[in-house]
Parts: structure tokens; C-alpha cells; sequence
């Protein structure tokens, strides 16, 4: 069975891949973040929900069209300067950073749970990671140093949701989960510190 096109360019192009995986991670992470907004939307949540779906399009156009080129000189005719400084503001905002902070953004604005917050997290860490290795070509692989703090930030994660979800307690109990709290994050800071 013969293969389409765009499956020949996804197979020997490895970064197309990666590509296609951040622009799905941030369709999931816009789609996650959206959800609960039918019942609690507030008014500003349509502007915002539409700039994190616009930055979730353009930070995947931004990897598809990859690094900046070095355009030959000479004279250009007018939409060919137009395409290049388009393509140049495409490859200088930050648009991974702003459907982050738009993602967050709409997850103060609603009442969920402590669980959909923490999914979104993951969402949003999956989304960087993906991000940052389609920017710069990598494998996997290289992500292996911080897999220590990687794994604190999650438990730190995972620490955060199960104390949102017990009962508020009252005493002494209250101090010694505060304290472990402070504990943990200075851990995961010491972890953060380049050696």
C-alpha cells in the first residue's frame, strides 16, 4: 500500500512530527482549558479563550516554518518584503508563552476542580517540552538531565492537588501541612540551582 504525501514528509522529516505533536498538545491544552467555560464563563473569557486558540495556531506555524533563513540580497518586490517581515514577527513573539499564560488565564477565571487544573499543568509541560524540542531539533534524549526536577515539579504537582482536595483541617495538623509545603518547595528550588 503505497504511502500519501504527507506521510512520506511526516516520516523523513522528524521535526514535522514534532511539530504536529506540540500543535496537538496545544489544541488539547486550549480544548482542556475551555471546557468548564460553558458553565462558569465569565465576560472577558471569550477574548481570552480566542487569543489562546490564536497563539496555539501560530506557535504551530511558527515550528512549521522552522528557523530563520538568511534571504539572499537584492531587490525584493513589495509582497515579497511583506511575506518576510511577516515571517519575521511569525518567528520573534513568543506565541508557546503566550498560550500559556492565556491557558492559565482561563482556568482562574472558572470554578473546576483541583484535578482539572492539574491535568491542564501536565497539558501545559507536555506542550513546552514538545515545543522546545521542535525549536531546537533534539531527541528526547536530551531532556534526561532534568528528569530529577521534572520529577519533583510533578510530585509537587501531585502534593498540591491531594492537599486542595482534603478537608480544611484545623489546629496543629494545618501547621505541619504548611510546613511540608514550604519543605517540598524549597527541595524542588534546590533541585532548579545549576550545580
Amino acid at each position: 500500500m503505497p504511502l500519501s504525501r504527507t506521510a512520506r514528509l511526516v516520516r523523513q522529516h522528524p521535526r514535522t512530527r514534532q511539530s504536529a505533536a506540540a500543535g496537538l498538545l496545544a489544541a488539547a491544552c486550549v480544548a482542556w482549558s475551555a471546557l468548564p467555560i460553558q458553565r462558569h464563563g465569565g465576560f472577558f473569557a471569550a477574548p481570552v479563550l480566542v487569543a489562546a486558540a490564536g497563539c496555539a495556531v501560530l506557535g504551530t506555524a511558527r515550528l512549521a516554518v522552522g528557523a530563520e533563513h538568511s534571504y539572499p540580497a537584492g531587490y525584493r518586490t513589495g509582497p515579497e518584503r511583506a511575506g518576510h517581515a511577516l515571517l519575521a514577527a511569525l518567528r520573534a513573539i513568543p506565541w508557546a508563552d503566550g498560550l500559556v499564560v492565556a491557558a492559565l488565564l482561563l482556568e482562574a477565571m472558572h470554578q473546576s476542580g483541583a484535578y482539572h487544573t492539574a491535568l491542564l499543568a501536565v497539558a501545559l509541560l507536555g506542550y513546552l517540552f514538545a515545543t522546545h524540542l521542535a525549536e531546537s531539533g533534539a531527541r528526547p534524549g536530551v531532556l534526561r538531565q532534568q528528569l530529577p526536577l521534572i520529577a519533583a515539579g510533578l510530585g509537587l504537582l501531585v502534593i498540591a492537588t491531594g492537599a486542595v482536595l482534603l478537608p480544611v483541617p484545623s489546629g496543629q495538623a494545618s501547621g505541619w501541612l504548611s510546613a511540608l509545603a514550604v519543605i517540598a518547595a524549597l527541595l524542588a528550588g534546590g533541585l532548579a540551582l545549576p550545580v
